[in-house]
């Protein structure tokens, strides 16, 4: 019996990276999943996996920037699995770009996947959760949300952002059996911002984060005792000095 058996988790993201790790991690768990994000094909084998545990998993494909994405999902969730105990708002994208060569659009971009997809996911899951006065919600920010990088201020801003709706959250739902943590990983080994500012040989080389990392890292988060929680999560490789 895994140590998420019987509970049913969303996972924004999860066709690569660390929401595809985290998705893996808790099907191994026994936790019931439902995945969104953007690319079928992938989501689809990432689904297969995930029932190769024994669980039950389903994907919703559609743009996180989207209410209606959000809406669906958690729609889906309640009609599969009659509840909603996991919300991880881990989609996400990032530009490596000067403040000068960064365009309005690029903003939106960043700034509509990263923080009003994590809004909307919440607001609309949260009235579930409260049925049952329990509930993890995870958002995940970054290292720069934390400390800001230069060419990357709009992907701070938005990190900075989550860790804001995360701390506002952890007061407002704290007190109804909804637990908020905000994680804020370094980077990872992933196809994050190939193309965008880092090459697939630097990233196969670099000795960041794995998926499977952040995996069990976000199972610690969501199986803390009752009575504690974990706030703020930062989660570096062995390689990184600070």
């Amino acid at each position: 019996m895994g140590r998420l058996t019987g509970k049913t988790a969303i996972i924004t993201g999860a066709s690569s990276g660390f929401g595809k790790g985290t998705a893996l991690a808790f099907a191994a768990e026994g936790c019931n999943l439902v995945l969104t994000a953007r690319r079928e094909e992938k989501l689809a084998a990432v689904v297969a996996r995930c029932q190769a545990f024994g669980v039950q998993a389903t994907a919703y494909v559609g743009d996180v920037r989207e209410a209606a994405t959000a809406k669906t999902t958690v729609k889906l969730a309640i009609a599969c699995f009659g509840k909603l105990d996991i919300l991880v708002n881990n989609a996400g994208i990032g530009r490596t770009l000067s403040l000068t060569d960064t365009t309005m659009r690029d903003y939106d971009l960043i700034m509509d996947t990263n923080v009003r997809s994590a809004f909307a996911f919440t607001k609309y899951a949260v009235p579930e959760m409260l049925k049952n006065h329990d509930g993890q919600i995870i958002l995940v920010s970054s290292v720069t949300g934390i400390k800001g990088h230069a060419d990357e201020t709009a992907y701070t801003c938005s990190k900075f952002a989550l860790r804001g709706l995360g701390q506002a959250l952890d007061q407002e739902l704290l007190g109804q059996g909804i637990r908020t943590c905000v994680f804020c990983p370094h980077a990872g080994a992933t196809e994050f911002e190939v193309g965008y500012g880092r090459t697939a040989e630097g990233v196969a080389s670099s000795g960041f984060l794995t998926p499977e990392d952040v995996g069990q890292a976000l199972i610690s988060v969501c199986t803390q005792p009752k009575n504690s929680r974990i706030v703020e999560l930062r989660l570096a490789s062995n390689n990184v000095t600070y």
